[in-house]
């Protein structure tokens, strides 16, 4: 199987109609898998949110009533688009449901978060229908996600980063990444900056934490060209509580997700 197809399955003790709503009715939907904004409608995009600061924007391109859904998605709104289908069918006690997700070029690594990634969500569904109850998480542990940008547009040189990265020096290397949001302006200090032409890792200080968050910015090789990716971790470690680690997690979220359209907008000006 090529690496950029991953596929998943499970089976539920319910009818093909009970499933069948649980995958297309957006109050149901936000039980078991993220808040679905409308009901899906081919050609028309849908946001898919999970409540702290991951969202996807969806595209529904095939509808089959008690059959089959299937859409292009982009996390966060900016990252490499997925064709994604549901599909179910009927087995002599329940329902069988299948998901199959390609992205051209998607390398073996990311394949096999994303099977873990489905089979979780394929168990939430699962236990909300056995059970009726939610299943949903609280919030994720890493902020990440991507955006592909033109080749030779170099992101992390000192002088693009600086027009994409809320961040800020103290005249030598930079000490302070900005949030700017509905909440207001906050900053928050910059800690062990290690800078190479294609990788940037730093850490965060959050205010009450035992120990400050860690990201890494990476420039890959991509179909269109480059893949700028970031990851942002250390939540659940920082020494916060959970609540508080939540809503900072929302704002960077946020604000991450800004920076990778900045980037992208800010690369297309470079390459007409």
């Amino acid at each position: 199987m090529h690496d950029s197809t991953v596929r998943v399955g499970a089976e539920v003790d319910r009818p093909v109609e009970v499933t069948w709503r649980a995958l297309v009715e957006p109050a149901e939907v936000g039980r078991w898998f993220g808040d679905l904004d409308r009901p899906w409608e081919v050609g028309r995009p849908s946001r898919i949110d999970f409540g702290d600061g991951d969202f996807f924007v969806a595209t529904p391109l095939a509808v089959v009533a008690h059959r089959s859904l299937e859409f292009e998605w982009s996390f966060l709104g900016v990252g490499p688009p997925a064709r994604v289908r549901w599909a179910v069918g009927v087995l002599p006690h329940g329902t069988r449901v299948d998901v199959v997700d390609v992205e051209p070029g998607r390398g073996a690594a990311e394949a096999g978060q994303l099977r873990d990634g489905w089979t979780d969500f394929l168990g939430r569904l699962v236990g909300y229908l056995d059970t009726g109850r939610g299943t949903r998480y609280a919030w994720r542990e890493d902020v990440d996600g991507a955006v592909d940008l033109p080749p030779g547009f170099a992101a992390l040189s000192p002088d693009e980063l600086v027009r994409w990265l809320p961040v800020a020096t103290d005249g030598f290397t930079p000490s302070w990444f900005f949030v700017v949001d509905a909440d207001g302006p906050r900053r928050f200090p910059v800690v062990d900056w290690v800078a190479a032409p294609d990788r940037l890792d730093f850490g965060v200080e959050l205010p009450g934490g035992h120990r400050p968050t860690r990201c890494a910015v990476l420039v890959e090789h991509a179909p269109s060209g480059t893949r700028l990716r970031f990851t942002h971790g250390g939540w659940a470690t920082a020494g916060l509580p959970d609540g508080r680690a939540g809503e900072l997690r929302r704002r960077f979220a946020a604000t991450w997700t800004a920076a990778l359209h900045a980037a992208a907008d800010l690369a297309r000006r470079r390459h007409g």
